[in-house]
């Protein structure tokens, strides 16, 4: 498969000769370290919706450095495995158990079902080395600057979450009238607190105003 048909129309807003760039240094270090994701999964996340579909971009960190776990989306953990500390902080604030729910919920903890609803579900870094966060940090910088730039200039109403204190240094990089930002799960699961729901709650009332549907955070089935 040509890069023209993996990408698709996310190469109106990828940098070309950062992408080639960023992945010659990765090939070789997945030669030669142990790096996560897999290298067929780094780009994962532009395979689930389109540009031409994309409502929102969710930006962390890093890839879950343990192996085995990270997936290329962004939080997402492999169906039938247990959930990373992570998960469940996001699991628990979007489904929000603090209301009544009247049937059985099945949440996907794969998160692929938010990518194919129109989330980019990117980490601000897309691999690291095994159990060292932060290690590709700034190899992907340029990239994902260059990323996240043109695609609040291609539209501008594109809403943008940053997780994290590292996904927050890429605001001024974005153009676009609609950035949330919030703690990263994994603060929430170190300290024992919640995650707002409301960072859910919030972000579908913008995009019922705007596009007039939510996002399915969860299924209910009666």
């Amino acid at each position: 498969m040509s890069i023209d048909e993996y990408f698709g129309d996310w190469l109106k807003v990828i940098d070309r000769e950062e992408l080639d760039k960023v992945v010659s240094k990765v090939y070789d270090l997945y030669q030669t370290k142990l790096v996560v994701p897999a290298f067929e999964d780094i780009f994962k996340a532009f395979t689930l919706c389109t540009l031409h579909d994309c409502k929102v971009v969710f930006l962390g960190q890093d890839p879950y450095p343990q192996k085995g776990v990270a997936t290329g989306v962004l939080f997402g953990n492999r169906e039938g495995t247990e959930l990373s500390p992570s998960l469940e902080v996001i699991k628990e604030a979007c489904i929000n158990f603090e209301r009544p729910h009247n049937y059985p919920i099945t949440f996907d903890q794969t998160l692929e079902s938010w990518g194919r609803q129109g989330i980019l579900m990117l980490n601000s870094a897309l691999t690291c080395e095994m159990n060292r966060i932060g290690s590709h940090t700034m190899l992907w910088r340029p990239f994902i600057s260059k990323l996240v730039y043109n695609i609040s200039k291609y539209d501008w109403s594109t809403i943008f979450v940053l997780f994290g204190s590292q996904a927050a240094t890429f605001e001024p990089y974005i153009k676009s009238q609609y950035v949330f930002k919030v703690q990263h799960p994994a603060y929430f699961a170190r300290t024992g607190q919640k995650m707002p729901y409301s960072v859910f709650t919030d972000l579908n009332k913008l995009l019922v105003g705007m596009y007039g549907t939510p996002i399915q955070w969860y299924e209910e089935y009666n």
